[in-house]
C-alpha cells in the first residue's frame, strides 16, 4: 500500500543525521570505486554519472542503516525496509520461475511462461536497475553472454552507482564472459531493433530470458509485447511497432507491487463466508445508499480483479499488466492503522496557518501567531490520533481491511470515503464488513459519504458540500489518510489540501463577522440596494440579450483593449478589481465595477485611479460587506447577500422576515471573477466573453496586466509576487499546452466551472484570455469575437430599466430595527458564562475533553438565541480554537505532561482572544476594518 520515507527513518531527526554521517562513509567508498570500474569496463557510464542532475530520485539511509531509493517528489520509497533482503528473495524465485520468450521457435498462446532457470544463458533481459544488488546475485550465479538492462531514469543509476558493489559486478562480469548493456534512460521501446541487433551477432539465439525489477508504464507494454509474440521473430523484431504505456488512472501499478517476476497464476476468493460477507454488505448499501447498490450491480471489473494469493489472502490482480495490488494485505492495512494514528498531522491544513501582513492588526491573526510556536512544537513533534475524531477523509478503499481496523478503534463522526476505482470498491464488498462500519456510524449518529468513482478532480466539490452540511468550519478539525499511491489520486489529493488551505484561510473568524456586521449595517443604512431572488419581473427584459465583458487583471489583458474599446458601446463591461486601473489608463470606462473583499484595501487599490469623476460615472457590483469607504467612490452600489457570512445570516434574515426576500451567492468566493460569473448569471444575463481571466501565467514575473498598480511606472513590480505567492504550477492553457496556476486561481477555476455548469444552456461562455483553460467555455482569440446584433436601442436606458426592475429600492429605514434585535446585555452576559467556563486551567485529558464539549454546547445554546450576537461573531473563530485544543486533547497522557501544559497556554491564548473581542466590540460596535495597503505604492526612499 503506502511505502514513504517517514515509515522507514527514525521520528528523532538527530539520531537519524548521526545514522546517516556514519552510512556516508561506506557510501563516498562505494562511488569512487565504481566510477573507477565503470571508467575501466564501461566508460560512458563515467560522462553519463559526472554531467548527470538528479531530478526526481536520490539514495537515503533507512533505520536500520540500510539503503533505499526514495522519489523526493513524493517521498515514496522503491523497496520494503530491508532492500537486500527482498531482492535476495526476489532473485531466489527467479531461479525457479524464470519468465521468458522464444525469438524464433515454439510460439504458444501463453501470455507469461516461465521455467527454472538453466546455469548457461544466452540472453538476460532485466527490466529495472534500482539499487542493482540483483545484477550481482544474477552475475555471480548464471552463466550469461548477453545481460541487457533497462532503466528509464538516470537517476536510478546514480542511487545503484552509490550503493552497490559494481567493481565486483563488472569484474565477476569480465571472468565470467558476460557482455554487459546498460541502457540507461530507455524504456524499452527500441527492444524490436536491439533484438535484431543480438542476432546478427548469433543467428541461433531463441530463448530470451526476462526479470521485471519494477513495474513501469512503458516496460510493461513492452514485455506484454514479448511475450505475445513469442516464437514470432518477424513482430518480435518489427522496428515499426509502436508501445503504448499505460496511462490510465485504473491501470497505475506501484514499482514493486506484487508479483514482480509474473509467475503468479490467478485464483478465484469468493468462497462461501466471502459470499456471505458480500450479502449483507449489498443489503447495507441498499439501505443506506441505494445508488451506490445500484452502480455496484451494474459494475463490471474493468482492470482490477478479486483474487486469492499464493499465500490465501484476498488481493487484486492487473489483468493486463499481471501485478498483484498488495504484498501482504493484513501486515499492510495493520501497519497503516498503527502509522496513522502514532501521525496523523501528516497531512495536516491547519496547523500551519499563516496570515498576510495586511492583516496583522486583526485580533484572529495576532492570537493565531501567539499559538503557532505552541502548537507547531507540540503537535509536529508527538501526537496521537483522538479516540473520537470529527472529521476524516480517506482517500483510497482498495479492499478497505483499513477502514474496518480504524473504525473499530476509533469513533469517526464524518468519514469522507474516496476511492475513484470501482473496481476496488466492489472489490472490497467481498472482504471488509462495511455493514458493521455502517451500523456503528447510524448507532453513533455518524455521517459516512462514499465519494466513488471518477479520476478524483471532482473531490472539492463533493467535499465542500458536505462539509457545508455540517459546518465549513470542521475543515479546522479534520484529518487526511491516503491508503494507497496513485499518480492521478496524488494530484486530486494535494489540489484538495491547496484548496482547503484556501477555503479556510477565507474563513470567516471574528475579525471578518465584525466588520462584516458593521459593513452591512452602513449598506442597508445608507440605501445602497439589493437584488431580489426571484428575477419573475424581469427575466426577459431586453437588456438582459446584451453580451457582456468581463475584465480580469491577467496579463493577456494587454493584448485586449483594442478589442474592448470596439466594442464597448454594443456590451456590458464588467472591470473585476485591480483591472480597472488597467482599463483606466487605456481609456476605457467599464459600465460595472466589481469587488468581493470588506476590508479597506481596496479602497486603496481603486484609488491609485487618480480621478473621482471617472469612478463617479462606474456603478459598484459586489456582496454584503463592501467597505462603506469603497463604496462611496462610485456612482451607485448595487449588492446581494454571500452565503455563509454572519452578516448574511443577520441581515438576509431581518430583510426576509420583513418581506424582502435578497439574493444569495453561494460560490462567490476566491476572486472577483468568480462573484461577477455568479452575480451576473443570477441577474440573467446570457451571453459572456472573459477577457483577462487567466487565473495564471506564463511568465511568473507578468502575473497581472502591466498597466494595474501590481506594476511601478517603470514597470518593477509593487511587491515580490513570486516570494509571496510561490512559482506556480503547471496548469492547462485556454490557447496553449500549458500556463503555471497558483492554489487560489486553482479553486477560482473550479467554482467558475461549476457555475457555468450549474447554468447549463442558458449561457454562453467564450474564453478570450490567454490563461488557464476553463471547462464549460469556448476558447475564442479576441480576433475572432462576431457579435450579433441585440434589439436594444438604447443601452443605458434599457439597462438603468433593468436595475430598476432587478432591485429592491432602498429600504435604510430596516436597518436600525434589524439590528436592534440583539441586547448588549445578553451578549455581556453570555460571554461572562462563556469565561467562566474557560476559567480553570484543566488536569488531565478527561477535563480538556469535557471543557471542549461544554464550548460546544454552550456555543449550540447561543446559535438560536436571536437577541444574542455571540455565535454570530464568533463562531468561526470557536471551531478554529477547538480544533486545536481537541487535537492537543488528544495527545494528553499521564506520561506526557507536555500536551497539557500546551493545552492550558493555548486556553490562556483563547481567554484573551474573546476578552479582547468582547471588548473592541462592546466599545466600537459599528467600527469599519481599517487595512491598509499603501505602504505598497509608497516610494522607497534613497540614502
Amino acid at each position: 500500500m503506502l511505502k514513504y520515507i517517514n515509515y522507514q527513518i527514525l521520528d528523532n531527526s538527530d539520531q537519524q543525521e548521526a545514522l546517516e554521517k556514519q552510512v556516508s562513509v561506506s557510501i563516498g567508498r562505494n562511488i569512487r570505486q565504481n566510477i573507477d570500474a565503470f571508467r575501466q569496463h564501461i566508460p560512458s557510464m563515467v560522462s553519463l554519472i559526472n554531467d548527470h542532475q538528479i531530478q526526481q530520485y536520490s539514495l537515503f539511509c533507512t533505520k536500520d542503516a540500510e539503503l533505499n531509493i526514495v522519489d523526493f517528489a513524493t517521498g515514496r520509497v522503491f523497496y520494503q525496509s530491508s532492500a537486500k533482503q527482498e531482492v535476495l528473495a526476489e532473485v531466489q524465485e527467479f531461479y525457479s520461475h524464470a519468465a521468458y520468450f522464444n525469438l524464433q521457435s515454439n510460439t504458444d498462446d501463453l501470455t507469461w511462461r516461465h521455467q527454472p532457470l538453466p546455469q548457461k544463458v544466452d540472453v538476460l533481459m532485466v527490466f529495472g536497475m534500482g539499487l542493482g544488488y540483483h545484477l550481482n546475485e544474477l552475475v555471480m550465479n548464471c552463466n550469461i553472454r548477453y545481460l541487457v538492462v533497462y532503466e528509464p531514469n538516470v537517476d536510478i543509476l546514480l542511487c545503484s552507482a552509490q550503493a552497490n558493489n559494481w567493481q565486483q559486478l563488472l569484474d565477476t562480469a569480465t571472468s565470467m564472459g558476460t557482455h554487459i548493456f546498460l541502457q540507461m534512460g530507455s524504456d524499452a521501446t527500441a527492444v524490436p531493433a536491439e533484438l535484431a541487433e543480438l542476432l546478427e551477432f548469433d543467428a541461433t539465439l531463441d530463448k530470451i530470458f526476462v526479470y521485471r525489477h519494477q513495474f513501469h508504464p512503458m516496460m510493461d507494454d513492452v514485455i506484454r509485447y514479448l511475450m505475445q509474440h513469442s516464437g514470432d521473430k518477424e513482430a518480435l523484431t518489427h522496428t515499426g511497432h509502436q508501445f503504448t504505456e499505460y496511462k490510465e488512472y485504473a491501470d497505475y501499478v506501484s514499482e514493486r507491487a506484487g508479483n514482480l517476476l509474473g509467475s503468479y497464476q490467478p485464483q478465484g476468493y469468493k468462497t462461501e463466508q466471502a459470499q456471505i460477507l458480500y450479502d449483507a454488505n449489498m443489503a447495507a448499501l441498499l439501505k443506506f445508499y441505494p445508488k451506490v447498490h445500484k452502480a455496484v450491480l451494474e459494475h463490471k471489473t474493468r482492470a482490477w480483479q478479486l483474487v486469492a494469493d499464493p499465500q490465501g489472502q484476498p488481493n487484486l490482480y492487473h489483468q493486463k499488466r499481471h501485478a498483484l495490488f498488495h504484498n501482504d494485505l493484513a501486515i499492510e492495512s495493520a501497519g497503516l492503522v498503527e502509522y496513522f494514528i502514532h501521525h496523523p498531522f501528516k497531512d495536516d491544513v491547519v496547523l500551519n496557518q499563516r496570515a498576510s501582513s495586511k492583516y496583522k492588526s486583526y485580533l484572529h491573526f495576532s492570537k493565531v501567531a501567539e499559538l503557532q510556536p505552541l502548537i507547531d512544537k507540540a503537535l509536529n513533534q508527538e501526537s496521537q490520533l483522538p479516540g473520537v475524531v470529527n472529521s476524516l477523509i480517506v482517500f483510497g478503499v482498495a479492499l478497505g481491511k483499513h477502514l474496518e481496523l480504524l473504525t473499530e478503534k476509533h469513533q469517526i463522526k464524518n468519514l469522507f470515503i474516496c476511492e475513484p476505482n470501482l473496481d476496488f470498491f466492489a472489490a472490497s464488498l467481498w472482504v471488509t464488513d462495511w455493514a458493521g462500519i455502517f451500523a456503528k456510524a447510524d448507532a453513533a449518529e455518524g455521517r459516512i459519504y462514499l465519494n466513488l468513482g471518477g479520476d478524483g478532480s471532482h473531490y472539492f466539490y463533493d467535499l465542500m458540500s458536505q462539509f457545508y452540511q455540517i459546518g465549513a468550519y470542521s475543515i479546522a478539525d479534520t484529518y487526511m489518510l491516503s491508503t494507497y499511491f496513485n499518480i492521478g489520486m496524488q494530484k486530486a489529493i494535494s489540489d484538495l489540501r491547496s484548496e482547503l488551505k484556501v477555503v479556510l484561510a477565507l474563513g470567516e473568524y471574528y475579525d471578518h463577522a465584525r466588520f462584516g456586521i458593521a459593513h452591512t449595517y452602513h449598506s442597508v443604512f445608507s440605501g445602497q440596494r439589493f437584488l431580489q431572488h426571484s428575477n419573475a419581473e424581469y427575466k426577459n427584459h431586453v437588456a438582459l440579450n446584451l453580451p457582456v465583458f468581463l475584465v480580469g487583471n491577467g496579463p493577456s489583458l494587454d493584448h485586449c483593449f483594442e478589442y474592448l474599446r470596439e466594442y464597448r458601446d454594443q456590451v456590458i463591461v464588467i472591470s473585476c478589481g485591480t483591472a480597472l486601473r488597467s482599463l483606466h489608463k487605456n481609456g476605457i470606462e467599464p459600465d460595472f465595477h466589481a469587488e468581493i473583499e470588506q476590508n479597506r484595501a481596496t479602497f486603496d487599490w481603486i484609488t491609485q485611479i487618480d480621478d473621482r469623476d471617472y469612478l463617479k460615472r462606474i456603478r459598484l457590483l459586489s456582496v454584503n460587506g463592501i467597505h462603506p469607504d469603497t463604496a462611496a467612490l462610485f456612482k451607485e452600489t448595487l449588492l446581494c447577500f454571500k452565503d455563509g457570512e454572519a452578516s448574511t445570516y443577520v441581515f438576509h434574515n431581518g430583510l426576509k422576515k420583513r418581506g424582502f426576500n435578497v439574493a444569495s451567492l453561494a460560490y462567490a468566493y476566491p476572486t472577483v471573477t468568480n462573484l461577477v460569473m455568479n452575480y451576473a448569471i443570477k441577474l440573467g444575463f446570457k451571453q459572456f466573453y472573459l477577457f483577462g481571466v487567466d487565473l495564471g501565467f506564463i511568465d511568473i514575473n507578468q502575473h497581472h496586466s502591466q498597466h494595474s498598480a501590481y506594476y511601478k511606472t517603470d514597470g518593477s513590480q509593487v511587491y515580490n509576487y513570486q516570494r509571496r505567492h510561490g512559482g506556480g504550477v503547471p496548469s492547462t492553457g485556454n490557447f496553449r499546452p500549458m500556463v503555471y496556476t497558483k492554489p487560489e486561481f486553482d479553486v477560482s477555476r473550479k467554482l467558475l466551472e461549476q457555475a457555468i455548469s450549474k447554468a447549463g444552456r442558458k449561457v454562453e461562455v467564450y474564453n478570450c484570455s490567454d490563461g488557464v483553460k476553463i471547462k464549460g467555455t469556448i476558447a475564442l482569440q479576441p480576433e475572432n469575437i462576431l457579435l450579433e446584433a441585440t434589439d436594444v436601442k438604447d443601452k443605458e436606458t434599457e439597462l438603468a430599466g433593468l436595475l430598476q426592475a432587478a432591485y429592491f429600492p432602498a429600504f435604510s429605514e430596516l436597518a436600525d430595527p434589524i439590528y436592534a434585535q440583539f441586547d448588549s446585555a445578553v451578549f455581556e452576559s453570555s460571554m461572562q458564562q462563556w469565561l467562566d467556563i474557560l476559567a480553570q486551567d484543566v488536569e488531565n485529558k478527561a477535563d480538556a475533553t469535557a471543557l471542549i464539549e461544554k464550548q460546544w454546547q454552550f456555543l449550540r445554546k447561543r446559535a438560536v438565541k436571536d437577541n444574542d450576537i455571540t455565535f454570530c461573531l464568533f463562531h468561526g473563530s470557536a471551531n478554529y480554537m477547538a480544533g486545536v485544543l481537541t487535537k492537543l486533547a488528544a495527545n494528553i497522557t499521564d506520561d506526557n505532561t507536555e500536551f497539557l501544559k500546551t493545552f492550558n497556554q493555548v486556553l490562556a491564548v483563547w481567554r484573551g482572544y474573546l476578552q479582547d473581542g468582547q471588548t473592541h466590540y462592546m466599545q466600537e460596535p459599528f467600527e469599519f476594518d481599517s487595512v491598509s495597503v499603501q505602504y505598497l505604492f509608497k516610494p522607497v526612499k534613497q540614502g
